[in-house]
């Protein structure tokens, strides 16, 4: 089995040198002339832009949140331990939590106060 991958490597390898070697080199004019052609059709193609409406505030999911500072979105958290560290801190931030927890400072009330403030949080324009 190890011979029969040897040779079909081999083959392979024999015919991809082979085509490299025997394609053609493109030629300087050749390639000047396309790539006036590529900017003729890029400038038709801004042209056409302005005509159309483009939406430039994409509607986000209801189960998620976006960063207002970098304008990541991100999944709403099931789970505390899960959410992503700028959710956490926009939490403090909001005056929601008073701290960052860590995962071994979650106990059952502290759960219960996080999900309130994940709640409040969604319900913020800031973060839709």
């Amino acid at each position: 089995m190890a011979e029969l991958v040897f040779i079909a490597t081999t083959i392979f390898v024999a015919y991809v040198i082979f085509d490299v070697i025997s394609k053609p080199k493109n030629q300087p004019a050749t390639a000047a002339k396309k790539s006036q052609e590529t900017v003729t059709t890029v400038n038709t193609a801004q042209t056409a832009l302005p005509d159309q409406t483009i939406n430039s505030n994409p509607s986000t999911p209801s189960d998620s949140l976006k960063n207002p500072k970098t304008g990541e979105i991100a999944k709403f958290p099931g789970n505390y331990a899960f959410a992503k560290r700028w959710i956490k801190d926009a939490l403090v931030e909001e005056g929601l939590l008073e701290k960052v927890y860590k995962n071994n400072e979650l106990d059952s009330t502290t759960l219960e106060t996080i999900q309130k403030a994940l709640q409040d949080l969604r319900a913020m324009e800031k973060y839709q």
